[in-house]
C-alpha cells in the first residue's frame, strides 16, 4: 500500500475527481442524483428507495471508505503496483463494486 502522507493525499483527490467527473453525465438521466464534495467526502445521494454512496478519505489509515446503499461499508487501499484502490480483505477494487451496485439503482453508467 501507498502510505507517503502526501502521495496519498494527492491520489485520494484524484481518485474523487475521477469518480465525481464520471458521475457528472448521469445527473440528467435520473430524477434524483446529488453529488456533495467537501474536502474529505464525497456523496452521491440518488432517490429515497435507493438511499446514499459515500466515500471517506481516512488520511490516519491511508485508505478510502467506501459505503454502498446495497453492499455496506468497505475500506481500500492504494495499491503501490497496481495504482488502484482496492479492499484490504480480498483485494477487490472500489471501482468494480461502485460501479455493479450504482448500474442496479439508476439510469447510466459511470464512465470509470
Amino acid at each position: 500500500p501507498v502510505t507517503d502522507a502526501l502521495t496519498f493525499a494527492i491520489r485520494a483527490q484524484e481518485f474523487f475527481d475521477k469518480i465525481e467527473e464520471s458521475l457528472q453525465p448521469m445527473k440528467s438521466s435520473n430524477d434524483i442524483f446529488e453529488i456533495r464534495r467537501e474536502p474529505n467526502t464525497l456523496t452521491l445521494t440518488l432517490a429515497p428507495q435507493h438511499g446514499e454512496y459515500s466515500f471517506e478519505i481516512d488520511e490516519s489509515t491511508s485508505s478510502v471508505l467506501f459505503q454502498s446503499a446495497l453492499s455496506g461499508k468497505f475500506q481500500y487501499i492504494l495499491s503501490a503496483s497496481s495504482g488502484e484502490w482496492v479492499n484490504l480483505e480480498d483485494g477487490h477494487s472500489v471501482e468494480g463494486m461502485f460501479v455493479r451496485d450504482l448500474i442496479r439503482q439508476c439510469n447510466g453508467l459511470p464512465k470509470l
